[in-house]
């Protein structure tokens, strides 16, 4: 279900700004789906070689990537696309523009490493996440709203299992002592501890599709950050509300998930200032916070003022 909910809150925005800036579909000079396919099926191999390096053969992904690429270099000499095929002249211009492409995020890697390792080597991560929660343990919303922050920064940089690891050692205990369900505590910090992949200053994914679009990394990292509000969302929806991890009755998990449906569907169409036409600004505030009033977040202020009690 939070998957679902992000996924509708991506694609309604993306369609909403469509909308709003009449933007027409990409030309492809009439080509069918089966045309691009029967001209272009060969690019597949390439992923299947890296899903089998990965799943079937246990290899590294360092190795299951670059034998991938040895694949699409394999495929490229074979099998050309609309006329175009790789050459040994063209192979070398590959290599050339992939290391300029690379720079950038080289480093941006290399700083988020330089602040993982100190904060690492001199236990500063350690005691930032005891201090946060011991200062604000005695509230529910102040501490989720804590460890959201921690998972983001110690997150910078890193792959989604050192950042799981390191996060559940760190601060998922602290969430399950106050009262939340084991499942949605780690759920939540795995949650965040990924969106520092969008979150700039670092947001790598950002920078790493900035590389490709030779686009300004940061503004990119802005943008994903708008697009995907809804991640910074749901792991709250789901810690106020376990029906959103399908624990409960089936008839309130349906009720939960309308609800949270009509919330962020709402709240993109405010951000985007469309839906069926232009929204002013009064009117984007106004549909915005009904939306946020329509998600199940009603439960935190109740559950942090028995929590205190």
């Amino acid at each position: 279900m939070p998957t679902a909910l992000y996924y509708l809150a991506v694609f309604t925005q993306v369609d909403l700004i469509a909308a709003r800036d009449k933007i027409a579909s990409a030309d492809t000079d009439g080509l069918t789906p089966r045309q691009v396919l029967r001209e272009g099926w060969h690019f597949i191999l390439p992923f299947a070689v890296l899903l089998l390096a990965l799943f079937v053969w246990r290899m590294d992904p360092e190795e299951s990537a670059l034998l991938s690429s040895v694949a699409i270099v394999g495929v490229g000499f074979l099998r050309g696309y609309r006329g175009e095929r790789l050459t040994l002249r063209t192979l070398g211009r590959v290599f050339v523009d992939t290391g300029i492409a690379m720079i950038n995020l080289i480093l941006v890697v290399a700083a988020a490493g330089f602040v993982i390792g100190v904060l690492n080597i001199t236990g500063l991560g350690f005691a930032l996440t005891l201090v946060l929660v011991d200062t604000v343990g005695s509230n529910l919303s102040l501490l989720l709203i804590a460890s959201a922050a921690i998972c983001i920064i110690l997150g910078m940089g890193m792959p989604t299992s050192g950042v799981y690891v390191l996060l559940a050692a760190l601060v998922a205990p602290s969430l399950v002592q106050a009262g939340i369900t084991p499942m949605a505590a780690h759920l939540f910090i795995l949650y965040f501890g990924m969106l520092s992949m969008i979150t700039p200053p670092v947001a790598l994914a950002a920078f790493a599709a900035a590389t490709i679009t030779r686009d300004d990394p940061l503004l990119t990292g802005v943008a994903s950050m708008r697009i995907g509000w809804a991640a910074f969302i749901i792991p709250f929806l789901f810690v106020a509300t376990p029906e959103l991890l399908m624990e409960g009755e089936t008839a309130r998990m349906g009720l939960m998930m309308a609800l949270s449906v009509i919330g962020i569907i709402a709240v993109t169409s405010g951000i985007v200032g469309y839906w069926s036409g232009p929204l002013n600004l009064p009117l984007r505030g106004l549909v915005v916070v009904l939306g946020l009033c329509t998600l199940p977040l009603g439960f935190l202020p109740t559950l942090a003022t028995s929590f205190t009690k």
